[in-house]
């Protein structure tokens, strides 16, 4: 991804949209729809997130244009062999705030994972059912006293594993797309 796309942008363009969820939860959506491996047409995505819009608006075109590039690049993220996927969420504010963000991306990722396999026939994996109790369990986190180190660090790691579960099951629904690891005998 050439130009970073930004959580305020995000949100503000969700906002001119009139659409109720943050930039994190709708990340989060695209992400558990991707990862679910159930196939379907990211346009239609979002149509029915987004909805049909007036194309003669400019700042409604631009706004799909910008959440369009959004899921683009996690296509191309959650692709990428060196693994620079990254969840969307904001910078420089309170734990409180970050984690209330990191609660919507799961939450987020939860109901696109779940619309994406509803009809699904086949029981979930090991590593699909372990990943989904850990972000229904983080879906309900929240953060209340003094900021320490150490409540940065286990935010750290709680993202990280998050990102890491998401990868995996990805990769998992995915397999054909996975890019296979070819060590080179000298």
């Amino acid at each position: 991804m050439n130009e970073e796309i930004r959580y305020d942008d995000i949100n503000s363009a969700l906002q001119r949209l009139s659409l109720t969820m943050d930039a994190a939860e709708l990340h989060g959506t695209f992400c558990g729809r991707l990862s679910s491996g159930q196939g379907s047409e990211e346009s239609q995505w979002m149509r029915e997130l987004i909805g049909e819009r007036d194309e003669a608006n400019l700042q409604a075109r631009d706004d799909v244009m910008l959440i369009a590039k959004l899921l683009g690049a996690m296509v191309e993220q959650l692709n990428d062999a060196e693994l620079h996927f990254q969840l969307l969420l904001p910078e420089e504010v309170s734990l409180v705030e970050r984690t209330e963000a990191l609660a919507a991306w799961c939450e987020g990722f939860l109901y696109g994972y779940g619309i994406a396999v509803a009809n699904r026939k086949e029981n979930p994996g090991e590593t699909e059912r372990e990943l989904l109790q850990d972000l229904m369990e983080i879906s309900r986190a929240s953060f209340e006293g003094e900021e320490s180190d150490e409540d940065e660090m286990d935010f750290i790691q709680i993202v990280e594993h998050i990102r890491m579960g998401a990868l995996l099951l990805y990769e998992e629904t995915h397999p054909a797309l996975a890019t296979p690891v070819n060590p080179q005998l000298h």
